[in-house]
């Protein structure tokens, strides 16, 4: 087929879609665009032509193909029937050979329906009633025919299916004969489907060892890549009428559906080997060869293999003395019965194992897990262990023999665990597990080892038994569960299922290029976080009726009774109305609407109802992913947990094959639509919280705005509590607008004006602060006067005012006035702008007493943030960012107290400078704040800011993409739609040239695009790595120059929090325990060490609670030391997504880090990431002082402060001296740079 165009990209220059000026005159003619008739008036075009005769004979519509071939194009043409006694569709494929090509793809088409004309309608003199050009063809065709060999004239009759059939059927008989004659006469009777296929009749068997044989499909693997036969300049790929026929044919000689499946995908994409294959071979042979290649041989049907296994026969000799018979047999046992390889069977027996089997398995054990360290006692147990229930066993039929062996079979699966036992007679539930292996009759060896896996790592890490569980039922449940998933997915990758014991050469270790062009069956867990869900595997008749099933419980009678109590319920039927006929909604909705919970569900059940519930594939984005999982958790709860409910977040996914509603964060659908996924399977996208207007927010418009042009099923719905509904209603083509009202209880305001005259609370005088005009003093203690305030009032509130900064008495004040006047007892919400403001106000409001007070904000861990909404006895004092103003509702908030400021970034293009600036909320915010407080029942908001002062905020927040940087934004949209301004032009808000041109810059700078502004390689990698652009060019330099580990943890620290404390009353004591960890003149060195530090108590079995005592005592984050290890995970499976790192490699491998202890080399490496974030330090002379000692004089030690920093970008001098490389350039009240070290050299 020709290339479709390629929409959404907007090209600059001359194109016709382009707003610029072209290069034409002004006086030069119009160019008709109508496209001239391709032949004259008078003549039937070949395809009518082809369609008419199709729909005579009684057959499908005829479908004619094209294929781009350099700069012609080719064709072929599918015909089809479904004969009355059958309903098994006849299909024929009729091509030319060699190809025919014409100029165009439209003009290939109506060759290709010529030739197919003349195949089966050559009796006919068409050629009278064809054009020129078409008629000239049928000419050529029919000088063709006349010589055509005997054995091809069947291409030429008039039922091309019946002809096919014939051929088909005499070419099976011949391949059968020639199958039965290369046997031994004594087997011709004994195999049974022998017959059904020729593909390996006449092939010689050659007998090998496994590593020469190994090495021989490794060299044609690499062949097949490397020197491709293929020479044309598209490569070749199986046609997609090919595609079902050939899995049939695949599964009917003995491969499993989902091997077919992936051989047909594999064939289907073009690459060297799909060429190589394609090109002299038909496309069932084709993936025969791919899958022989590339199955395990353990899982090939039994006719791809030799009939006797002869070149790994059971050794039976005897040997003299007994301790070598002994570990004869024990290598036997472990390689023939159990599966493990036989060279890490030999390495184990090599160490001083003796005739101890128990103490070989456990070694085993240990080098399936990566672990090489040796084992004094087999038996030794760490963890919770569990006596022996005899009683329990017999129950469990669970054998256990004399020699010690717990065997423990699995109900459901074809496997069973043996457990070695020491004299006690113990297990171990957690800790170090027992010795233990798989066995198994039907299972592979590598599934059995796959399996056994995954249960040593889950003891291991104490997820192996759940509360109240004995090891016995444990060891059950994992087995049925991974059997389960086996039978759902297929089996596990072999090179991930035995990462630890292949054996890791030069060659298998730096084949990049060869794992690029040859794409595996199974990709494994590095692979997962790229997988979609695959499609429902019920029928839409069934969902409806599990549905239909559901809602005749009477636990979900009483769910829906509580939803329909929600304002949201009362608009179903409107909702879906609109969204029936609509393409896009726009829904506002109260707080406390129910709108986040409802509406998604709204939509499944209508595609239920109306029988198209398998279809139904519904994504929910919400800004953050505390609202995700919470969200996510209450619709799950609300559908009874049936499984359609699940969760996509960063480093965590929860979905599977009848998932129909997905929440995730808007960042997951962005990195899911930046890799090429159209979401052709997903038919609804909510976009919860619009109003926000984050950079995310508004790029998923942009999106999907593109994307509803293309995917023309895709439907889009837009909900806020509060938005500026006009510019979306306007951005979406007039889109519909829905209002739900809120069913909240009413919340009583009380303004700064309102509680000061009730408490007691004065603040002190204040030297400086705003200014403000004599006219402006009076009008506004005219103001206060009118409203009733006496001149004591009048006093506090302006010094409130006029000190523009949070007054935490204050705020204390109130809450006290709160607790003593209160008629009952509840919870009380503080919103804040920052951490640093939560700790301040917490110390202030802990002088009350009487109330649990809790921070909640994002860098709180799961358990810290989860304690937020549990239940308590007395007062509930919750301080918290604006992470609490959306989609979370705490049960027990009555009150509301409203600093009303809030901390934004802010970029300056012109200076560079990342300002991190306090202000006011948006009115829109101070509404989300508000209605906190009367989620469950009447509330009261404090607002710590007068009416006038509200009256004078912002309606909305300024969108995010006009007030920070661009670099990765423009990256991902250069990559996607080339033109940057043309694209984010189209964008609600789009942002200021001169910060697209800083952007555009800034990426030439990191070598992400090039001077003739292309995307370089490395900005494609930059590109699908989830942090920001420099740490991304950083963690690729170190895997390059094999410092892998600490740029990993300086990657994830400078994107988590601060590691280490500086509380405000301790920051001498917090100074010099950060001292301990000095290391380079390095902050984020320093960093690094304390971060390892903390990685080696862990290691070496300290327990949470000194870990928790040395991190409080050296004033470390023990939440950022958890943000900082995810991430590293994160970063390391994105590097090994993209083939920079072995995938069954760890962070600490040696190999990746057989430079991490030079430290000008990982510095170096940090420079180069943050090139050209270099500044010259310079030390004034007038700040250079000496002091006089006995000895003489010294020079006096300086402060950070006196030094002075140059950018090297704006420096003028000729040389950088003492250089110093920064993460970022910050503006708070000076400029400062943050996160640095002083580069080494004299350069």
């Amino acid at each position: 087929m020709p290339p479709k165009p390629r929409k959404g990209i907007v090209k600059s220059g001359n194109a016709g879609n382009s707003s610029k000026p072209t290069k034409t005159p002004p006086d030069a003619p119009k160019i008709d665009e109508k496209e001239k008739p391709l032949f004259p008036p008078g003549f039937k075009y070949p395809l009518s032509l082809l369609h008419e005769r199709c729909q005579t004979n009684g057959w499908d519509k005829p479908s004619v193909d094209t294929r781009n071939r350099g700069n012609a194009y080719s064709f072929s043409v599918t015909l089809s029937r479904t004969p009355k006694k059958s309903s098994e569709k006849e299909i024929v494929r009729l091509e030319p050979y060699p190809p025919y090509t014409r100029p165009t793809a439209i003009e290939a088409r109506h060759w290709g329906a010529t030739y197919a004309l003349y195949r089966f309608c050559n009796g006919i003199q068409l050629n009278r009633v064809l054009p020129p050009g078409p008629r000239d063809y049928w000419n050529e065709l029919a000088e063709e025919h006349k010589n055509v060999p005997e054995h091809q004239k069947w291409m030429y009759e008039a039922d091309p299916f019946a002809a096919r059939k014939a051929v088909d059927e005499r070419q099976a008989t011949v391949a059968a004969k020639r199958e039965a004659a290369s046997k031994p006469i004594e087997e011709r009777d004994n195999r049974s489907g022998s017959s059904s296929s020729s593909e390996f009749a006449n092939a010689p068997e050659v007998k090998m060892s496994t590593a020469l044989r190994d090495s021989v499909e490794q060299s044609i693997k690499k062949a097949l890549v490397m020197y491709p036969e293929a020479q044309e300049s598209i490569p070749l790929t199986l046609a997609k009428e090919d595609v079902e026929p050939v899995q049939k044919q695949l599964t009917h000689i003995g491969f499993t559906a989902l091997q077919a499946r992936n051989a047909t995908s594999t064939m289907s994409q073009p690459s060297s080997l799909t060429s190589s294959l394609l090109a002299n071979q038909a496309p069932l042979q084709a993936c025969i060869e791919y899958l022989v290649l590339h199955v395990p041989e353990c899982d090939l049907p039994k006719r791809f293999l030799p009939d006797t296994n002869s070149s790994e026969s059971f050794i039976t000799s005897a040997h003299s003395g007994r301790d070598d018979i002994k570990r004869r047999w024990m290598q036997d046992k472990a390689v023939k019965q159990l599966g493990w390889p036989l060279q890490v069977v030999r390495d184990c027996l090599s160490s001083d194992v003796g005739d101890n089997w128990p103490l070989l398995v456990k070694l085993l054990n240990r080098r399936l897990l990566g672990d090489v360290t040796d084992v004094d006692d087999p038996f030794e147990l760490t963890g919770e262990l569990e006596s022996l229930d005899l009683e329990e066993l017999e129950a469990l039929d669970v054998q256990i023999t004399d020699s010690h062996e717990l065997t423990i079979p699995s109900p459901m699966a074809p496997m069973k665990l043996v457990v070695l036992l020491g004299s006690n007679r113990c297990l171990a539930v957690s800790g170090e597990p027992l010795a233990m292996y798989m066995v198994s009759t039907e299972l592979a060896a590598y599934v059995r080892l796959h399996i056994l896996t995954r249960i040593l790592v889950a003891i291991k890490a104490g997820t192996f038994a759940d509360d109240g569980e004995g090891f016995v039922m444990a060891a059950m449940r994992h087995m049925e569960e991974e059997w389960a998933h086996i039978q759902d997915n297929g089996p596990p990758d072999m090179s991930v299922a035995l990462r630890h014991l292949l054996p890791r050469d030069a060659d298998t270790l730096s084949d990049n290029n060869l794992e690029d062009a040859v794409p595996s069956l199974d990709k494994g867990p590095v692979r997962k976080r790229r997988t979609r869900k695959s499609k429902d595997d019920r029928s839409d008749s069934l969902v409806k009726q599990e549905f239909t099933s559901a809602r005749t419980s009477e636990k979900y009678s009483q769910m829906l009774a509580a939803r329909k109590r929600l304002p949201a319920f009362k608009s179903e039927t409107q909702f879906i109305e609109l969204l029936a006929s609509n393409r896009c909604v726009i829904v506002i909705g109260e707080t406390g609407s129910g709108k986040t919970t409802q509406l998604p569900q709204f939509i499944l059940d209508s595609m239920i109802q109306n029988d198209q519930g398998s279809k139904a594939s519904i994504l929910i984005t919400q800004p953050r992913r505390l609202s995700a999982l919470g969200v996510a958790a209450r619709v799950s709860s609300e559908r009874m947990d049936d499984g359609s409910v699940g969760y996509a977040i960063r480093g965590e996914n929860k979905q599977n094959h009848r998932t129909k509603l997905l929440f995730c964060t808007t960042g997951v659908v962005l990195r899911r639509l930046a890799s090429g996924d159209k979401l052709q399977d997903v038919t609804h996208v909510i976009v919860d919280e619009v109003h926000e207007r984050s950079v995310d927010g508004d790029l998923l418009l942009l999106q999907l705005k593109e994307l509803m042009k293309q995917h023309k099923n895709l439907k889009v719905i837009l909900m806020s509590a509060t938005i500026n509904h006009e510019i979306f209603v306007k951005y979406f083509n007039n889109a519909p607008l829905l209002e739900i009202p809120g069913f909240t209880h009413p919340v009583t305001d009380y303004y700064l004006e309102d509680v000061l005259p009730k408490i007691t609370y004065r603040p002190m005088p204040l030297r400086g602060g705003k200014k403000v005009s004599e006219d402006e003093k009076a009008k506004e203690k005219s103001r206060y006067a009118q409203a009733g305030l006496d001149n004591d009032c009048i006093s506090a509130l302006q010094a409130i005012t006029k000190a523009d900064r949070i007054d935490y008495e204050l705020v204390a004040s109130v809450v006290e006035h709160i607790i003593s006047t209160a008629n009952k007892v509840g919870g009380i919400l503080i919103f804040m702008p920052g951490v640093q403001e939560i700790r301040q106000c917490m110390g202030s409001i802990r002088k009350i007493g009487g109330a649990k007070v809790f921070p909640l904000h994002a860098n709180l861990s799961n358990d810290e943030q989860r304690a937020v909404f549990a239940p308590t006895q007395g007062w509930k004092i919750v301080v918290a960012t604006n992470v609490a103003e959306t989609s979370i509702t705490i049960d027990d908030i009555i009150y509301v107290v409203d600093c009303g400021r809030v901390k934004e970034t802010q970029f300056d293009t012109e200076s560079g400078l990342t300002r991190l600036v306090e202000q006011w909320v948006t009115r829109a915010a101070g509404r989300q704040r508000r209605g906190r407080a009367g989620r469950t029942q009447p509330g009261f908001c404090y607002k710590m800011y007068t009416r006038h002062q509200e009256d004078r905020f912002g309606a909305f927040p300024i969108p995010e993409i006009k007030r920070i940087p661009l670099e990765s934004v423009s990256l991902t949209v250069k990559i996607l739609h080339n033109d940057v301004k043309a694209f984010l032009g189209r964008a609600i808000d789009p942002p200021e040239l001169a910060a697209m041109d800083h952007a555009l810059a800034v990426l030439q700078q990191l070598g992400a695009v090039n001077q003739e502004d292309e995307v370089t390689p490395l900005g494609q990698h930059l590109s699908t790595l989830p942090l920001d652009l420099r740490l991304g060019k950083m963690l690729i330099l170190a895997t390059i120059f094999q410092c892998l580990d600490p740029i990993l943890t300086v990657a994830a620290g400078l994107s988590c929090k601060p590691l280490f404390l500086n509380p405000h009353d301790r920051r001498e004591e917090a100074s010099s325990a950060r001292e301990r960890f000095a290391t380079g003149n390095s902050d984020l060195l320093t960093d690094g060490h304390a971060y390892t530090e903390c990685l080696r108590l862990r290691k070496e079995g300290a327990s949470q609670s000194a870990i928790r005592t040395f991190c409080e005592d050296y004033f470390i984050s023990p939440s950022t030391i958890r943000d900082i290890t995810s991430l590293r995970n994160d970063l390391f499976s994105a590097l090994a997504s993209l083939d920079f790192i072995p995938p069954s490699s760890s962070p600490t491998d040696p190999a990746l880090n057989v430079n991490s202890d030079n430290t000008n080399l990982v510095k170096a490496v940090i420079l180069g990431g943050f090139w050209p974030r270099v500044a010259r330090v310079h030390l004034p002379k007038s700040a250079i002082k000496f002091d006089k000692v006995q000895a003489g004089t010294i020079q006096r030690e300086n402060t950070a402060k006196q030094f002075k920093f140059f950018d090297i970008r704006t420096w003028r001098g000729t040389r950088v001296l003492a250089p110093c490389i920064y993460f970022v350039r910050r503006s708070f009240v000076e400029v400062a740079v943050c996160d640095l070290f002083p580069k080494t050299g004299d350069e």
